[in-house]
């Protein structure tokens, strides 16, 4: 089920320099490793130069989703995180096409970039269809884990919410059980979890998987 598996079928969208200085950052491992300090913070004032509030999806894919929340509300900057070369430029592009001062596109490794993490500076963050692990080589690939979860507690402002989604099922409630342990979050909705995630925009490897048959489901945590 690993996304990675279709990442051959993106074409290569290389920006033209000028939307590419606007719309995409690409921050190269090795020196956000040893150089986390000659980076930004993840914040609204550091990356978009205004106050507004931030929301940012960690593993943006294609860029369909961020982009739908990015049209939906002007009001706010929305930060799409992406690992992959090829589908941060595919989420650039869509970004540059459409136009929109508030959306950034950063192609990073999230597991990088906890140093420049501002307290209480997102109101909202994203972690959508993230890679399960198959085989024990797949461990180092997993986002959701402790230090994740002390990753948003820095990151996001009291009152702010971490949308988890996967169509994993065990997988998912791995996560779930892993976040019902941690007294920093209270869960959004009566629910122990949300069946099925509807957005009015589908992501490319939502769209995928649900064709396979695979049903989503959902968990929303309020940051206390």
């Amino acid at each position: 089920m690993a996304r990675g598996r279709y990442l051959g079928r993106i074409p290569l969208r290389t920006l033209p320099p000028e939307l590419a200085e606007r719309y995409l950052l690409e921050w190269h491992p090795r020196r956000l490793a040893l150089e986390p300090g000659s980076f930004p913070q993840l914040s609204s004032p550091a990356i978009f130069g205004n106050e507004l509030p931030l929301e940012v999806e960690i593993g943006a894919g294609t860029g369909e989703f961020a982009l739908s929340l990015a049209e939906a509300d002007p009001a706010a900057n929305y930060l799409a995180l992406e690992l992959s070369n090829r589908s941060a430029h595919w989420a650039a592009w869509l970004a540059a096409e459409a136009g929109l001062p508030n959306l950034k596109v950063l192609r990073a490794d999230f597991k990088l970039v906890g140093p420049l993490l501002p307290a209480a500076g997102w109101r909202r963050a994203y972690l959508h269809f993230p890679d399960p692990q198959h085989k024990p080589a797949d461990a180092k690939r997993i986002i959701f884990n402790q230090g994740f979860l002390d990753a948003m507690a820095r990151a996001l402002q009291p009152g702010g919410e971490l949308s988890v989604v996967s169509d994993a099922p065990a997988f998912f409630l791995q996560m779930l059980e892993l976040a019902e342990g941690d007294g920093r979050f209270a869960k959004a909705h009566p629910e122990r979890y949300l069946e099925g995630f509807e957005p009015e925009v589908k992501s490319r490897f939502q769209q995928i998987w649900e064709r396979k048959g695979r049903t989503p489901r959902q968990f929303v945590l309020t940051r206390l």
